[in-house]
């Protein structure tokens, strides 16, 4: 039994290892598993599916990049301040904007805003033509409104949730809110349209 447990154990070890993955974290919240092959100062090569028969290597330009943690958790930092730049975040700076869009990215919602404009499409579709403007007005209105990072998916908010933290959660949050409210304004003034085509036909 206890040879048994042994062998369990080791293959448990063993597909683990096999199944780890390098990490690449983009600068904008994202990332990707995959198997990095190799980092130069201009690109990162990498394998998407390494186990994959005749894998494909495929390239990021590294200024879209912040770092590449590799399976063994160390850690290479790509991202470099650009010292021309004033304005340009530092190394750790920039961690804490990545950390704050990949906030965004697991827990921002925007149901209200979102919900909203499917009722500025409805009624934008019953007025008519101009009824357009409706869901546009909208979506303008709503812009003016910088999102706040909240605790979400019970998850806290990181001890280092900086100003750089904030303005990483509001750049990625920002921009799924315009997609989405576009994206509901649409659907409410199809969603009217049909109805009343339809309506119109019954009659």
């Amino acid at each position: 039994m206890n040879i048994f447990k042994l062998l369990l154990f080791i293959l448990l070890c063993f597909n683990s290892v096999a199944e780890a993955q390098d990490i690449i974290r983009f600068a904008n919240g994202e990332v990707l598993e995959c198997k990095v092959e190799g980092i130069t100062d201009s690109t990162v090569w990498y394998i998407k599916k390494p186990h994959k028969k005749n894998p494909k290597d495929k390239i990021i330009p590294s200024d879209d990049i912040f770092s590449v943690i590799f399976s063994d958790t160390i850690e290479v930092v790509v991202y470099k301040q650009d010292i021309s730049d004033p304005l340009a975040f530092n190394v750790e700076q920039m961690r804490n904007y990545v950390e704050g869009a990949a906030f965004a990215r697991r827990n921002y919602k925007g149901i209200v805003p979102v919900t909203g404009a499917f009722l500025a499409g409805v009624g934008g579709g019953l007025i008519g033509f101009w009824g357009l403007l409706v869901p546009l007005t909208y979506d303008l209105f709503v812009s003016v409104f910088t999102p706040r990072a909240r605790n979400f998916n019970q998850e806290q908010l990181p001890m280092n949730a900086d100003e750089f933290f904030a303005i990483g959660y509001q750049d990625v949050a920002r921009k799924r809110r315009t997609k989405r409210i576009i994206a509901s304004s649409f659907t409410g003034v199809v969603a009217i349209v049909v109805y009343t085509t339809l309506m119109t036909k019954e009659e």
